[in-house]
């Protein structure tokens, strides 16, 4: 039903247009109506505009409809002069041309000679009365005089409405490293886009981060189109964030600067002054100049500097960070080995540990020689020495887990974290003729980052870490051609792409004499030592190099063309694209090996186990193949500003965007289909070992190496599609809107609109999907030594590579690209030449959004099973006279699994659905009286089921949005984003005093100031509250569960109670009660809990002074930039953990005051 509604609401906007369908070229357009003194329309009028600052101009003329249009403008400010035979010429200045704008100047013409000129000057804003999107413009005074923290632009897209962030105080100085978790009237980061001089620079595998991140002084300015906006812009529903560099004129102009920051100047952290901790150390260092400018050889080329224009902007950022002091239990320093020597064990934190029981005859023979009894603990707690695992041993030697330097046996670094970052910007314009423009930029950030402990990995030891390298760039040419004076048309190239090389750091290779062996020799890139990870007592700590060295790289390149043609009350406009992708990545998969040592089995005690060689799991990637994915995409689009009369103009459109399934190049991928899975070749593990049986069903022999296959496709085989899910085609997206003029003057607009928009998803769906069977061999084993995984610690047989469940991620074969339908309905008012008031409704309905739900649970009603699996107990009853008690020891999930062979299946699919509805309003003042301001305020409600994509997406672990895979029914609510309240302020203040001062001293000194800054106000968002306590699903382990709600939920709001930690109980097991239990399930929606709000002020102070009598000449800038400015705590994060210590608890706070000080000297 929901579908059909979906395509009758596609069909009627598209009947309204009656028209047939990349991106557009982000130049803005001039147009209007030419009108006699009467009121009627003046035809064949030439109308000309002129850049005033470099000096390029574009002419058409009216129409038999007296409308004209400029498109394949650039942003900047304008003259517009028009003639008309009988008619006094008419000249406007001020003409203030924003990126991607579109700009209505009627012209009513008066008669005269066209000798005469009527000189008249533009309003400094204008309404929008020529297009209905929601938008949001950031202007060069904007990014150049509100100071952002390490200069980073990304928190100047939330200066809008209907913006709702989740950014860092402080977001680092590189692309890639930076958080972009901003959503856009309640769409998903993932969904945004950016573009550089329209093109996209947006790495789809990234998460939805911007490929480079430019200098704040080599942007002209950018736009933010957050809703609703016109169907020259597509692939994404989110926000699309225009950004356009600056661009030399006609005057040389440039600078040079630098901005510092320093630990010794910002306060302290809240929960360090609390503990009595230094602040991590920082320093900060961004430094850099340009230059722009006309290309000019006096009196052999451009002579009158009309012609070539460049601008240059080089930047280095240099930024060296302590890491957060984080404790991490360590091993006591009495508790570390010696080689050769017996080891008296000090226990801490659990059970005195015991002699592990075995039966393999050559560890029980050394039992007998040792006088040891497996079971019994060790006499005076000492392991005798031709016990201990050498090369354990030898791993506690190298330093990878380091010992003690806080009391509790705790670990605590600061480790230094240096980045380092070079950015070269050039931009060329060249005007040829009359008619011809050319356009090209290249922006390239060079970046490395060293970083402590290892970055994706769950690594709890700063001993380990990597060198993080991202070089980037994004290239753009664009040619605008004017083939007539109605007729006009752009043709662009875009290339961008990065590299992502990471090399391991500090403590990470074996040590000389290391002999332990592994399933697969040959593949582990510079001798890493393997991952090691303790649970179960008495430490639950990990120590991992993962898989570095990791190579990635990205390329994106796109050709299109926009078409321009005026007719009539008509501005049509028609393009098209091709995009392609290619990404160049190796699996995510360890090759050195990685154990599990678990302290509920063997001695009792994860650590000794370690020592003792005697590991609860191993598993190893064969091979780190390298994939290459590529991906099509293929646009177009068709749209009509319909001048129905001078007061209305409807905005029609239609785009299309075919999107293929990005598909791996050599076809190395496979996919888990339900369907095709045969319960005829299903194999259940050995209950003893957990394996299969490489020579039992569902198994087949590649390479000579077994793989359980039942239910798998291959890509590109026996019918499979390359991108393994059937292609969506039906993407045809009608867009509608209309602005009418209701006060008949132009101070008064209503807008409306709407349309449909869909998205590509990123290339992390499918990529998921690399380590499937049979393109990777990732075999895992369960209880063997750690000196060699061929033998089993249970009975010392060796054994081949077994072959184990293997836990897949799948795609579910009907994929549709996620859609949703966006609406609005605005007023906007001038309240003055340079003040506007808007204030409207956005909203939004999201379809076939991506989710990920675990499809190999054990079913609901197989009670018992699940009970043994969570208890190890066949039932909760105590057992009878001469039965044996419960072992407490859980049972292997994979033999009661829906699809046997298989552990954990993670299906991705295109399924659930959201809701957004706001109310906004905003102010807007350009210049009054030295004031530039701007006001926003929303009210809205976001209702998702999941938040975000799914690089974000946690299934397993705490505060996952899947609570239950069998319903959404406590998944459905206030989304991650969702504040009801969202108000922010920014501010410049050109300060008058004593500008005009006849006192040189008091002129100096006193005249030249600037206040600026950005005020925040906004309401919490839902965060999750998850049970970790004892397993009352026994589902499989791939879910996260919630609490009961017992009680009323309060909200105290205080640093040691953030709400009422007593509202909530722990569910209860279906095998402990059948009433009212929900299946194990708590009943705790994901949106229970609201966390904290943010209220905050970042305050600037700038200080001019000239050189000479001209305001706009040489001079020096001193600035002192504050954020957090009255240093009040802001909590950032809750403990939502139910059986975490700290439950309910603010466990982090926002940056305290920060200082950056900067000093730049200008021309």
């Amino acid at each position: 039903m929901q579908r059909t509604a979906r395509y009758a609401f596609a069909l009627l906007i598209a009947v309204l247009l009656s028209v047939t369908t990349v991106y557009a070229q982000a130049t803005a357009e001039i147009t209007g109506t030419v009108t006699d003194p009467s009121g009627a329309v003046i035809p064949g009028a030439k109308i000309t505009a002129t850049n005033d600052a470099s000096g390029s101009s574009q002419s058409t003329v009216s129409n038999s409809s007296g409308l004209y249009t400029l498109p394949g403008l650039s942003n900047g400010t304008y003259t517009l002069v028009v003639t008309a035979k009988g008619f006094a010429t008419y000249k406007t200045s001020g003409v203030v041309l924003d990126v991607a704008a579109t700009v209505q100047e009627n012209v009513a013409l008066q008669l005269g000679s066209s000798s005469q000129t009527v000189t008249v000057r533009a309003n400094a804003l204008q309404v929008q009365s020529q297009s209905n999107e929601i938008s949001t413009l950031i202007s060069g005074a904007q990014v150049n005089q509100i100071a952002t923290n390490g200069r980073n632009i990304t928190s100047l897209t939330t200066l809008g409405t209907g913006v709702s962030g989740n950014l860092p105080s402080f977001n680092g100085v590189a692309a890639q490293t930076s958080t972009a978790t901003i959503s856009f009237n309640g769409m998903r980061p993932d969904h945004n886009n950016y573009l550089i001089d329209g093109g996209e620079v947006y790495d789809r595998g990234s998460g939805g981060k911007i490929d480079v991140l430019p200098s704040p002084d080599a942007i002209s300015e950018f736009q933010v189109l957050s809703s609703n906006y016109p169907p020259d812009y597509g692939l994404s529903s989110g926000g699309t964030i225009l950004v356009e560099l600056k661009s030399g004129t006609r005057k040389f102009h440039g600078g040079v600067w630098e901005f510092n920051r320093n630990d010794a100047l910002d306060a302290g952290y809240y929960f360090a002054k609390k503990n009595h901790q230094a602040s991590p150390e920082l320093r900060l260092n961004i430094f850099g100049g340009n230059i722009g400018g006309p290309v000019w050889i006096p009196h052999v080329y451009n002579t009158h500097k009309n012609k070539t224009f460049f601008f240059v902007n080089e930047e280095w950022r240099r930024f060296v960070q302590g890491a957060n002091p984080t404790a991490t239990n360590t091993i006591p320093s009495n508790d570390f080995p010696t080689a050769g020597q017996p080891f008296t064990y000090t226990p801490f934190n659990g059970p005195v540990p015991v002699v592990p029981q075995t039966s393999d005859p050559a560890k029980l023979a050394l039992y007998t020689q040792d006088g040891l009894v497996p079971g019994q603990p060790f006499p005076n707690n000492t392991i005798p020495a031709n016990l201990l695992d050498p090369n354990a041993v030898a791993f506690m030697g190298t330093g990878a887990i380091p010992k003690p330097n806080a009391p509790n046996n705790q670990y605590i670094a600061s480790p230094k974290q240096p980045t380092n970052v070079r950015e070269d910007v050039v931009r060329i314009d060249q005007n040829i003729g009359s008619k011809y423009k050319l356009m090209g930029s290249w922006i390239h950030d060079s970046m490395t980052q060293t970083i402590f402990p290892t970055q994706w990995s769950g690594d709890s030891y700063s001993t380990v870490g990597d060198i993080f390298s991202n070089p980037s760039w994004a290239a753009a040419v664009r040619l605008t051609q004017a083939l007539s004076p109605t007729v006009l048309n752009e043709t662009g190239l875009y290339v961008n792409g990065n590299k992502i090389n990471v090399q391991p750091a500090g403590i990470y290779q074996q040590p000389s004499g290391w002999s332990a062996k592994s399933f697969f020799t040959g593949n582990n890139a510079e001798n890493r030592l393997p991952q090691i990870a303790f649970s179960g007592g008495p430490i639950n700590t990990t120590y991992t190099a993962i898989y570095w060295p990791w190579h990635n790289s990205y390329l994106n390149y796109q050709i299109r063309d926009d078409l321009s043609i005026t007719r009539g009350k008509h501005a049509f406009k028609f393009g098209f694209s091709y995009m392609r992708e290619d990404k160049n990545q190796q699996l995510q998969a360890d090759t050195q090996g990685d154990y599990g040592f678990d302290g509920s089995k063997y001695s009792g005690d994860a650590y000794i186990n370690f020592l003792l060689g005697f590991a609860s799991t191993y598993d190893q990637l064969q091979q780190q193949r390298t994939d290459h994915w590529i991906s099509n995409t293929y646009s177009f689009y068709a749209m009509d500003n319909w001048h129905i009369t001078p007061r209305l103009s409807l905005q029609l459109g239609l785009r299309d965007d075919i999107m293929p399934q990005t598909y791996e190049k050599n076809n190395q991928v496979a996919n888990f289909v339900p369907a095709d899975y045969k319960a005829a070749d299903a194999q259940s593990p050995d209950p003893n070992t957990g394996n299969l049986n490489p020579n039992g069903p569902g198994v087949q022999i590649i390479n000579n190496e077994p793989f359980y296959l039942n239910g798998i496709e291959q890509a590109g085989k026996n019918g499979a599609p390359r991108g393994l899910v059937k292609n969506d085609f039906y993407t045809l997206q009608p867009r509608i809107g209309f602005a009418y003029d209701a006060s008949g003057d132009g101070r008064t607009i209503l807008r409306g609109g709407a349309g449909i928009f869909y998205e590509r998803v990123q290339g992390n769906d499918i990529y998921n999907l690399s380590t499937t069977p049979p393109f990777a061999y990732a075999p895992s084993v369960s209880d063997v030594y750690f000196s060699d995984p061929n033998v089993s610690a249970d009975t010392g047989q060796r054994a081949s590579v077994p072959l184990g469940p293997a836990g897949l991620t799948a795609m579910n074969y009907y994929y549709p690209h996620p859609g949703t339908a966006q609406y609005s309905l605005g007023i906007q008012h001038q309240l003055a030449p340079s003040a506007i008031f808007y204030l409207g409704y956005v909203g939004s309905t999201s379809w076939n959004q991506d989710d990920l739900r675990e499809i190999n649970d054990l079913p609901l009603n197989a009670i018992s099973q699940r009970e043994e699996v969570a208890t190890g107990c066949a039932n909760s009853a105590p057992p009878s006279a001469g039965a044996l008690p419960c072992p407490n020891i859980p049972s292997n999930a994979n033999l009661y699994r829906p699809y046997l062979g298989y552990s954990n299946i993670r299906l991705e699919e295109n399924a659930v659905n959201a809701d957004y509805n706001s109310l906004q309003a905003s102010v807007r003042m350009e210049k009054w009286h030295g004031l530039t301001l701007q006001l926003a305020y929303t009210w809205s409600h976001e209702i998702d089921i999941q938040s975000a994509d799914l690089t974000t997406q946690t299934l397993a672990g705490s505060g996952g949005d899947i609570s239950d895979p069998y319903s959404y029914k406590y998944d459905r609510g206030s989304g991650n984003f969702d504040r009801r309240n969202i108000f922010n302020a920014n501010y410049i203040y050109d300060l008058p005093f004593y500008m005009h001062s006849h006192n040189v001293l008091a002129r100096t000194l006193l005249s030249g100031w600037v206040v600026s800054g950005v005020t925040v106000a906004q309401s919490g968002s839902p965060v999750n509250v998850y049970y970790n306590g004892p397993d009352t699903l026994g589902l499989g382990g791939s879910t996260t569960n919630r609490p009961n709600i017992v009680g009323n939920v309060t909200f105290p709001k205080t640093q040691q109670e953030w709400f009422n930690a007593k509202a909530f109980a722990d569910p209860v097991a279906p095998w402990v009660s059948s009433a009212n239990n929900n299946q194990g399930f708590g009943d705790a929606r994901k949106d229970t809990i609201t966390g904290p709000g943010l209220f905050n002020w970042n305050i600037s102070i700038f200080k001019t002074f000239p050189f000479t009598a001209n305001p706009t000449g040489p001079h020096l800038q001193f600035r002192a930039e504050s954020f957090n400015t009255f240093n009040h705590t802001e909590w950032n994060s809750i403990d939502t953990g139910s059986h975490d210590p700290n439950f309910s608890q603010v466990t982090n706070t926002y940056d305290p005051r920060v200082l950056q000080l900067g000093l730049k000297l200008l021309f």
